[in-house]
């Protein structure tokens, strides 16, 4: 069965307070072999909350969200009746393909927020060396997902950054996507695509204050918003709506951006917003990302492939473009043809716009989407 053509339930328990993580030994009670899957960092943050002693043995993953990795600390862990996976979303997905070939169950507690890879079913796999190679899809959903706002107020600002550019893409990757008569009148896909209407409205409205409230270091309303957003409503659009709500050519740029070694210090959505804007172009919609570009400045999204930090940019746009075309689906799903050609232009019309638009601020402004406004 191809899990990513039925509808998905989410996870079983999805607890998104102050204190979320005061919950976890009561959630655990039922389980008598627990093993956590980690990294360095996200553990720390983890404890500093936590503030007891950790009972249960401690698995570190070696960073790439890989099938040997996962391979690996199965072999460490050997029996599992639950898996906690704590961290980001490489920490994650590899928590959730060692849970799988456990046969176990898995909590997920996500130490930053980048993506919605807490609340999903799937893990988006790499290789030893980082490289993008696809997703895993898998049978199990998680037995909990704990969001503690105060943990995360404290997580780093790029991230939470980032999953606001990795959740902006939802609604245009999934709208994108073409569809037939049946598929539009699919009460499923048209439940998963308002998710992803409501994400976009979301953070547009709550995106500035949010950001706002973790640099203050305060949980404020817009902050639990955009969390619950990132990691539960983006959740959602993917498990109903299935292809037709998954992503496509803003996630292609991303993969393909796998190939370029200066990117891998680099968040997911952050890629994953510059991708957007391609997506948009390819579709002729330069309106729309007059409309953004604002919201990506007031939010510090990057929108030009000279703030990536790439050594040869000509040389990156050619790999992004061939990658696009040769290796990757995702653009594949909102055309019926394209060619290397055919993505470069847009790449090329990414960069001259956004250097127009700066040269000449005054024509991005009108109608502009900007971070806290209601009007969306």
């Amino acid at each position: 069965m191809d899990l990513g053509k039925i509808v998905r339930g989410g996870p079983s328990q999805y607890i998104c307070l102050d204190d979320a993580i005061t919950h976890l030994d009561e959630i655990a009670v039922p389980f008598s072999s627990i093993h956590i899957v980690t990294g360095e960092k996200s553990f720390a943050a983890f404890q500093k909350i936590y503030k007891k002693e950790v009972r249960w043995p401690i698995h570190r993953y070696d960073g790439t969200s890989s099938h040997e990795d996962m391979d690996r600390l199965v072999k460490e862990i050997g029996q599992a009746d639950l898996i906690i996976g704590i961290g980001g979303g490489r920490v994650l997905d590899t928590a959730k393909g060692v849970n799988h070939r456990l046969r176990s169950q898995y909590i997920c507690i996500p130490t930053v927020l980048g993506t919605c890879s807490a609340y999903t079913p799937l893990a988006i796999i790499y290789n030893s060396q980082h490289v993008h190679i696809g997703r895993d899809h898998f049978e199990e959903s998680a037995y909990a997902v704990l969001v503690d706002l105060s943990l995360l107020i404290d997580s780093p600002k790029d991230y939470y950054i980032a999953g606001i550019g990795d959740t902006l893409a939802k609604w245009y990757e999934a709208k994108s996507i073409q569809k037939d008569e049946a598929q539009t009148a699919d009460p499923f896909v048209s439940l998963g695509l308002d998710a992803a209407l409501d994400t976009k409205k979301l953070l547009l409205r709550y995106s500035g204050e949010a950001v706002a409230s973790l640099e203050a270091h305060q949980i404020s309303p817009a902050f639990r918003v955009v969390s619950d957003v990132i990691v539960g409503l983006s959740g959602t659009v993917g498990s109903f709506a299935r292809d037709y709500g998954r992503a496509s050519g803003a996630h292609a740029i991303h993969n393909a951006m796998s190939k370029i070694p200066e990117t891998y210090r680099l968040q997911h959505g952050v890629k994953v917003a510059y991708g957007l804007l391609v997506l948009l172009l390819t579709q002729g919609n330069e309106a729309e990302v007059r409309k953004l570009l604002p919201f990506y400045k007031k939010i510090g999204l990057r929108y030009s492939l000279d703030q990536f930090g790439i050594s040869n940019v000509n040389q990156a746009k050619r790999v992004l473009a061939t990658e696009c075309v040769e290796t990757e689906i995702g653009f594949y799903f909102v055309f019926k043809k394209i060619s290397v050609d055919f993505i470069l232009n847009a790449i090329n019309k990414v960069e001259s716009f956004v250097t127009q638009t700066d040269q000449n601020k005054q024509s991005v402004y009108p109608n502009a989407y900007k971070a806290g406004e209601k009007q969306v």
